[in-house]
Parts: C-alpha cells; sequence; structure tokens
C-alpha cells in the first residue's frame, strides 16, 4: 500500500468516526484478532490504546488503532533509513 492510499485510509476513518462514532468502536476481542493480542498488550501497557466501557465491554476506537499502527511504521522506517546511512 503506498503512502496516499493509506493517508486517504486514515482520512476515510476519521470522517466515520466523527459522522458516526458507533460504528468506528470496536470491542477488545475484535481488536485483538484485528491487530494482534501481543501488540494491543503493549499498546495499553505503554498507554498508547486507550479503551472506553460501555455496559460493560472495553471498546476501542479503529481508527485511533490504525494511527498507532500507521505512527509504528513510520517510526520503524525512520530508525532503518538511518541505520543505512550510518558509516
Amino acid at each position: 500500500m503506498n503512502e496516499l492510499e493509506q493517508c486517504s485510509n486514515l482520512i476515510a476513518d476519521a470522517i466515520i468516526r466523527k459522522t458516526s462514532p458507533c460504528e468506528d468502536d470496536i470491542s477488545e476481542n475484535q481488536a485483538r484478532q484485528l491487530y494482534g493480542d501481543k501488540w494491543l498488550r503493549r499498546m495499553k501497557k505503554e498507554g498508547l490504546a486507550v479503551c472506553h466501557k460501555i455496559g460493560g465491554r472495553n471498546l476501542f476506537s479503529r481508527h485511533q488503532l490504525d494511527c498507532l499502527r500507521e505512527a509504528e511504521r513510520e517510526h520503524a522506517k525512520l530508525v532503518f533509513k538511518s541505520i543505512e546511512k550510518e558509516p
């Protein structure tokens, strides 16, 4: 997926979150299936993945999780670029 497509997907997610927040919410089980249990636990531990409770269920914002994943990818790209430039 190229950068323009990734950016447009995040913008579409933001529009969905703004216009219909209920469609953006996913349960903790769904988040674990989509993003991986280990990754979600690490993001929660670091305080980056914030959930809210509705009726005893932990709900996450799909948009927020997508943004976290994309930021992590961009950070990794920058690290690898800096490693390649070092002598």
